[in-house]
């Protein structure tokens, strides 16, 4: 080993894997700061989650609540979303409006309804049956994004709102013990009875003003957050073995196969593999969360299942698209970084979302695994639609990296016929390189000659 034969060869292979080590870290540096930087502080960008107040009530108690969650707002705090009032939109024309724009394009929207200081009114001069619930209905849509609504959106409308209500049970007992209100309490025992007059007024001094939350796209399950990422994921692990042993082992068919019909083979394979674990993903879903996983959720239906098997799909097969062209001139040794620079970003962009992260990542609405995960929530919760931008996005990417890569398998062939590549994808000049086919330039002297 230590023999003076031996030099030349340690060194070259030494000085060879120092490179190695040197590219890969210099590389994996890269997406790993594209990772954690889309990530890092994320809750600094939650001023640009906004939350509605709409008031079909234009009363005293519309007026409270409006101004108790408006004097929340903090502009200098980004870690918090934000109140807007919203009663002149032309979108709010109605609660089935407010409804269906949260579903299509909102995060929350409180709706103060019309009759809600007339209810409380009746209730203190007659102390009537009395739900302090129908006063408010909050609008939510968790389909939007779970990991934003969980974080940034579920915990700001709860703590706000409870001190909205807290803060108007308050004021009105003051009033009340200023005289300012009256509470016919013999009346109520009257019309009541004791007992119940006593629940009544009980709620009404602890808790007048409530609401109730209804989640017009529910996407809230366990493992909601993570489940599309998952299976993406998964899905292009496993197709990664395929197609690097699809590269190690096709130096005969450039031998022998014409390029269009290799470049036609390569697509097709890709296709059939993502297919079947499309196939596979939408089959685990319906496996670990039955078919009506929430009873407001939409139903799982036949329709849903293969919309959800195309989208995995194709999402599958833009980004497999990706990596078999970085595989196709590749050599062994950076197959793998460029996996990592591939798939982290696409990973980044399913679990956070572009309009919340800092302006250099809005790049990442051209991810598939971002246009994926949008068409994922979509399906299942039936919030936030943007069909035709996601579609045309991943569709767009499947085309324009199928041509790239006929263009890339065409010089992948000419390197081969050449004698350039070898059969893993060394090319020449490198150590490990070995070709049964001589190179072209040594063939052209030996002809000359």
């Amino acid at each position: 080993m230590f023999s003076a034969a031996f030099r030349p060869t340690l060194k070259e292979h030494g000085l060879y894997y120092l490179r190695i080590l040197f590219i890969c870290l210099f590389m994996l540096w890269i997406p790993l700061c594209l990772f954690y930087g889309a990530v890092y502080k994320r809750t600094s960008f939650a001023h640009l989650v906004r939350l509605k107040i709409v008031d079909f009530d234009q009363g005293p108690v519309g007026n409270a609540i409006t101004q108790a969650l408006l004097v929340q707002n903090q502009p200098s705090d980004h870690t918090r979303a934000i109140w807007q009032e919203s009663s002149n939109d032309r979108n709010f024309r109605s609660v089935r409006d407010v409804s269906e724009w949260v579903r299509k394009n909102g995060w929350a929207v409180l709706v103060i309804h019309s009759n809600a200081s007339r209810q409380l009114e009746l209730a203190l001069a007659d102390t009537e049956t009395y739900n302090p619930e129908d006063a408010m209905t909050l609008f939510v849509s968790s389909g939007h994004n779970p990991i934003i609504y969980s974080l940034m959106v579920a915990s700001t409308t709860a703590a706000d709102l409870g001190k909205a209500t807290n803060a108007f049970a308050i004021a009105m007992v003051r009033e009340i013990q200023s005289g300012s209100v009256n509470v016919d309490i013999p009346s109520a025992s009257a019309l009541l009875g004791a007992e119940d007059s006593a629940k009544v007024l009980a709620v009404l001094f602890t808790q007048p003003i409530s609401y109730r939350q209804i989640d017009v796209a529910p996407f809230t399950f366990d493992i909601a957050p993570v489940v599309y990422l998952f299976c993406f994921l998964v899905g292009m692990l496993c197709t990664i073995g395929p197609m690097i042993g699809w590269k190690m082992s096709s130096f005969s068919f450039y031998l022998k196969v014409r390029h269009r019909d290799l470049w036609l083979s390569i697509v097709g394979l890709i296709f059939a593999w993502t297919i079947i674990f499309g196939m596979y993903g939408a089959l685990a879903f319906s496996a670990f969360r039955g078919l009506n996983y929430s009873e407001n959720a939409l139903k799982y239906t036949v329709g849903r299942f293969f919309s959800l098997w195309a989208t995995i799909a194709i999402t599958l097969m833009a980004v497999a698209l990706w990596l078999f062209c970085w595989f196709t001139l590749l050599p062994p040794e950076v197959l793998g970084l460029a996996s990592v620079v591939t798939l982290l970003p696409n990973v980044v962009s399913s679990i956070s979302i572009a309009e919340l992260a800092p302006h250099f990542y809005r790049w990442m609405h051209a991810l598939p695994f971002y246009n994926g995960a949008i068409l994922y929530r979509h399906i299942l919760s039936g919030g936030y639609p943007r069909i035709g931008a996601n579609l045309g996005i991943i569709l767009g990417e499947i085309c324009t990296m199928s041509l790239i890569l006929c263009a890339l398998t065409w010089i992948r062939q000419l390197m081969v016929l050449c004698g350039i590549s070898d059969a893993a994808g060394w090319v020449r000049g490198n150590i490990f390189f070995h070709s049964p086919v001589p190179y072209y330039k040594e063939k052209a002297e030996s002809v000359t000659t």
